[in-house]
């Protein structure tokens, strides 16, 4: 090998070893997730029916009478169920204007026809409507014309009866308190998880399915799951922008069933184990919001633990063996406290106090240090501490302690401080 011939060979085995540690010190440049998703401009429209071929059209027909330019709405439209047919031919009247997608579904599983609406959109943002439901003309106008590619936009949301007339609504109430300002996710967390109401973009919602086994409250586990995998920013539309969902409001709808073991402890331990799954990979903000939305199931099955007293051990049980990492007895026993006890800062007597009660009694704890909540969880047995339920009362409020507990029944007091000791500032309350 002649000498150019050695160096050329040098030169070549030099840029090979150069080449191999750049790519090992230097990842390819990724960009946001928000810049991956559909590029057709507009709003894909995703309506889930099942039901009232009567209600679809009026669904149907408020789409129709949407502002937004027709070619930047797409409806997908997925019929499922055994009604599948008859709704899909009476779409057939609607939707000249605008892209359709039809699709059958045979199952009748709002989860399943929900992804399958995710999977044919094209647009760069979705928005989800039940059949039920209805949208002020301006709807779709005024959450485009704030939508950002990394934003989720919401609109007011407000109930109706079956016939059209205005009802009370905290979904409402929330919006107006919340519009025109910056919250941290759990400070919106009633409006974050509702299917209703928002713009999502696309890609976000097209890397998040519904969960087919949940049979309510899929969209809770559904938008916890794209908050805590994606973060996206929030704005809310102002209360003057007139963008309206109209929710109506039916005895027969999932979230009024009647209370039942199925319903309230079976369904709501499948999505607080699903949101505990969630925990981990939650930052702080994110984590907070999952938390809360843990505490508004629980408070679901708090009012079936309240009149199901024989059942109160077994539930309580199934809530332990499932091994979660974050869930409040306090928020399940709420409703079912029957006996109370003061606890201050000397928790000395406070688990020879709580045992004085039967082994089925639910205790309300009134606590002089809300910090001592944290502190009694080591002094008590584990399955004492699963009885409890805790309120905050301060010194200055004890004149009304007897007012607070004569709604609980017995209440007894440990030994509160060095200052206020049982049978000085405080003394035992019976209702009268």
């Amino acid at each position: 090998m002649s000498g150019y011939e050695e160096q050329l060979a040098a030169v070549q085995a030099e840029k090979k070893a150069w080449t191999r540690k750049v790519d090992e010190q230097f990842q390819p440049l990724r960009l946001p997730t928000f810049l991956e998703g559909p590029t057709v401009r507009g709003v894909s429209v995703i309506v889930a029916s099942h039901d009232s071929v009567e209600l679809l059209k009026a669904c149907l027909a408020s789409l129709e009478r949407q502002t937004l330019q027709p070619s930047l709405v797409e409806w997908v439209l997925v019929f499922n169920g055994p009604n599948r047919q008859a709704l899909h031919d009476a779409s057939l009247s609607y939707g000249k204007d605008v892209t359709v997608h039809r699709l059958l579904e045979e199952e009748a599983n709002v989860g399943i026809a929900r992804n399958r609406g995710l999977d044919a959109a094209t647009r760069q943002y979705v928005t989800f409507l039940d059949e039920d439901d209805t949208l002020s003309e301006s709807y779709l106008e005024a959450l485009f014309a704030r939508a950002l590619p990394d934003r989720i936009v919401i609109a007011d949301i407000q109930d109706r009866d079956p016939e059209g007339k205005p009802l009370t609504s905290p979904l409402h109430r929330e919006f107006l308190r919340l519009a025109g300002q910056d919250w941290a996710y759990e400070q919106m967390s009633q409006l974050l998880t509702l299917n209703a109401c928002k713009l999502v973009p696309t890609v976000y919602a097209k890397r998040t399915a519904y969960e087919p086994s949940l049979k309510s409250g899929e969209d809770v586990v559904y938008f916890s799951t794209l908050f805590a995998t994606f973060t996206p920013r929030v704005e809310l539309l102002a209360p003057d922008t007139e963008a309206i969902y109209y929710r109506q409001v039916r005895e027969q709808s999932v979230s009024r069933q009647a209370q039942s073991h199925d319903f309230s402890v079976r369904q709501r331990m499948a999505v607080i184990e699903a949101l505990n799954a969630l925990l981990d990979q939650a930052d702080e903000s994110t984590r907070r919001l999952i938390e809360r939305k843990i505490d508004a199931q629980t408070s679901m099955m708090s009012l079936y633990y309240r009149d199901a007293a024989d059942e109160r051990a077994t539930i309580r049980d199934l809530v332990a063996e499932a091994g979660l990492s974050y869930f409040s007895y306090s928020v399940l026993n709420q409703h079912a406290a029957s006996s109370g006890v003061v606890i201050g800062d000397k928790l000395e007597r406070a688990d020879a106090l709580i045992a004085t009660y039967p082994d089925t009694a639910v205790i309300r704890v009134y606590l002089l240090n809300p910090y001592t909540r944290a502190k009694l969880k080591e002094v008590v047995t584990d399955d004492q501490f699963r009885r409890l339920t805790f309120a905050n009362v301060s010194v200055s409020n004890w004149s009304l302690l007897p007012e607070v507990c004569y709604s609980v029944g017995d209440v007894r007091a440990a030994a509160l401080s060095t200052e206020y000791r049982l049978g000085t500032n405080v003394r035992a309350v019976r209702p009268v």
